[in-house]
């Protein structure tokens, strides 16, 4: 999760976070067969800006980094949601 969100906060294109994509990538290999639920989709969003981004396809690329960017937004407002209701009770 950090990498994922780190890769989604660096402003810029392709070229300019080539570190954060390499440890992104290995981390999405090392989960194998699939991450859980609240994870699919922010997996899928990484694996799609990793593959985009070794066929340098830059518009791919951009796509593939709004999506994950979104979809990361949906998984830290959940979860600060649910900090917030756990702190209610």
């Amino acid at each position: 999760m950090t990498i994922a969100t780190a890769v989604a906060l660096f402003r810029g294109g392709m070229d300019l976070c080539p570190d954060l994509l390499v440890r992104l990538d290995a981390v999405l290999r090392s989960i194998g067969g699939g991450p859980d639920d609240d994870l699919r989709e922010i997996a899928g969003a990484g694996r799609a800006l990793c593959d985009a981004r070794l066929e340098g396809d830059v518009a791919v690329f951009d796509d593939a980094k709004m999506r994950l960017w979104r979809e990361l937004a949906r998984y830290w407002a959940g979860r600060a949601i649910r900090s917030n209701e756990v702190g209610k009770t």
